[in-house]
């Protein structure tokens, strides 16, 4: 019996590359004559006529599938659609062909060698605007976290079903593929690959969607962090006393020719307060994911399923 390979694709409004994809993918899978394959859309709510395309290549090809959610899930979709894969390989990349597909065949032959993992982390092309506020994320990442946060590593790559089978059974419903890579994956391989500047259309991952990303990813990988916060709260709360019993002994030392003045209050005021909020911040967003995880919603509502056997239920 053949092995199969499923090759997952997430999108939202990528209705000039779901067709052009689809095609490259089934003649590139076509290859492999040793292997079956499967190839699953999954559809985030677009608006631009993406999911009568799936449609369309789904009815031509029946090794095509789709999942077409009933609203945007942003956080839970890319997860969503690796458990719904059957293969004993997974393969995750997006829509706009950032992620050369000619690395497919690559890790491949990786995993037949024993590979359970290979994460593609990418090196930023020209085209990036913000790679310098991506490389200081991916610093911060690995400093205040014990385990390699992958610097590059959005989530494409390649999973063994043994390893998919271990994120299943977590039982989280904020489960990130780059946590459990980061945290479980043996033996791993990073797979480091220039990235490609979109074929056609536009990114549809706004500034705010790519913070909420990081902080998620940050609060998800760092049990560091906390220990920090703790840390840096008492070593602020001594420099500020000794800073204070300073300027006590100065005045008391020279009470008419030293003036204390109004800035010093202010600055240190305002530093405390900056300090402070960071933390709070930091602790309310350890707290809403705790929150999210005891309400324990689904990853994403589904609206629609194409090609799929009656026996493939919802995992």
């Amino acid at each position: 019996m053949k092995k199969l390979i499923s090759v997952c694709v997430p999108c939202r409004n990528e209705a000039a590359n779901v067709e052009p994809l689809a095609a490259e993918l089934v003649t590139l899978l076509e290859q492999f004559s040793q292997y079956d394959f499967e190839i699953i859309f999954i559809d985030n709510c677009s608006d631009d006529g993406t999911q009568d395309l799936l449609r369309k290549i789904c009815n031509a090809n029946k090794k095509a599938k789709a999942i077409l959610n009933a609203k945007n899930f942003p956080e839970g979709s890319g997860m969503h659609v690796l458990f719904q894969a059957r293969g004993d390989c997974i393969i995750s990349i997006p829509a706009d062909f950032q992620v050369p597909l000619e690395l497919i065949p690559k890790m491949v032959a990786e995993w037949e060698k024993g590979v359970k993992v290979v994460a593609l982390t990418k090196i930023p092309g020209k085209h990036d605007r913000i790679r310098w506020i991506r490389n200081l994320y991916y610093a911060m990442s690995n400093r205040f976290s014990r385990y390699d946060a992958l610097t590059g590593f959005t989530g494409c790559g390649l999973y063994d079903k043994t390893f998919m089978d271990m994120c299943k059974l977590r039982n989280d419903p904020l489960l990130s593929i780059h946590y459990m890579v980061t945290q479980y994956a043996a033996p791993l391989l990073k797979f480091p690959y220039l990235e490609q500047p979109r074929r056609s259309g536009k990114s549809n991952q706004a500034v705010s969607g790519l913070v909420n990303i990081a902080v998620k990813r940050f609060t998800g990988i760092s049990d560091v962090a906390p220990r920090f916060a703790l840390l840096s709260g008492l070593a602020t709360a001594v420099i500020s006393l000794l800073i204070s019993i300073y300027f006590l002994f100065r005045k008391l030392t020279d009470w008419y020719n030293f003036p204390i003045g109004i800035a010093p209050l202010i600055i240190g005021m305002f530093f405390l307060g900056a300090v402070q909020l960071i933390f709070l911040g930091l602790i309310g967003e350890y707290i809403l994911l705790i929150d999210k995880r005891q309400k324990n919603g689904p990853h994403v509502i589904e609206k629609e399923r194409i090609n799929f056997d009656d026996n493939e239920g919802v995992q």
